[in-house]
């Protein structure tokens, strides 16, 4: 079958204005939202298990000087926000607070462990070639530790309240793929996005900071950030306590 040269200019002119493209430009943080979420929640964790009650009416000045970590504000505002939460008040120098808290870093970081089932790369003797691994199942994790020391002591004696302590928790997300097909993915940062405002379709309430009316919202656990109870667990030093719980 021939084409003729006019026919084909006559297409070419027709279907032009029916054709488009189009770009998108897309960029990423340095950090991961994955990994900064699975370090906030380690961090969450290893204060949940550490009681502000002894707190409660004083003014406590938190002293960063030592503390030297990744995530370092997102630990000393969650330290500023049980603090509060407990019922104590916020000094801004140490000479005007009754307790000094100073928290330090132990391990706050974020390892890969990387596993399969199949078979390894393999290297062909006398060539510079290898076989690439195949892999039937494979599985990337993520681990997230934050381990967090925390004293007390008077400003005004230098006294300490007991021995102080440490916490720990680990957090972990998995990445597992089946056949090449995946990621099918667990672990506590899907959690914490399947909780996440919009998520899914299932709502919920939260209060606001000044009390206003509370609106409907995706999936998220009711708080009241002016009044609410926090639960509290295990026991910061007081003079008559000498450790800290780790969990």
């Amino acid at each position: 079958m021939k084409i003729h040269t006019g026919h084909l200019l006559t297409f070419c002119i027709t279907v032009a204005p029916l054709v488009g493209c189009a770009s998108s430009r897309t960029s990423n943080t340095a950090r991961t939202g994955t990994e900064q979420v699975l370090l906030s929640n380690a961090i969450d964790r290893s204060l949940n298990n550490v009681s502000f009650d002894q707190m409660s009416g004083r003014k406590v000045f938190i002293d960063d000087k030592l503390l030297d970590s990744v995530d370092k504000g997102y630990v000393m505002g969650s330290l500023r926000h049980k603090t509060l939460a407990a019922g104590g008040y916020l000094a801004t120098a140490a000479d005007q607070a009754d307790i000094v808290l100073e928290p330090r870093s132990g391990g706050v970081g974020t390892d890969t462990e990387e596993t399969f089932i199949g078979i390894p790369a393999i290297s062909v003797p006398g060539m510079p070639i290898s076989l690439p691994d195949l892999k039937l199942i494979s599985r990337n994790t993520q681990l997230g530790t934050a381990k967090i020391g925390l004293v007390a002591y008077d400003p005004k004696t230098g006294a300490s309240y007991g021995l102080g302590g440490q916490t720990t928790a680990v957090t972990k997300h998995d990445d597992m793929y089946v056949l090449g097909m995946g990621p099918f993915r667990s672990g506590a940062v899907r959690e914490e996005r399947e909780k996440a405002v919009g998520y899914e379709s299932p709502t919920g309430t939260i209060a606001t900071l000044t009390g206003q009316k509370p609106s409907r919202v995706a999936r998220q656990v009711p708080v009241n950030l002016v009044d609410g109870a926090t639960t509290r667990i295990a026991e910061l030093p007081t003079p008559a306590t000498v450790d800290s719980t780790r969990r």
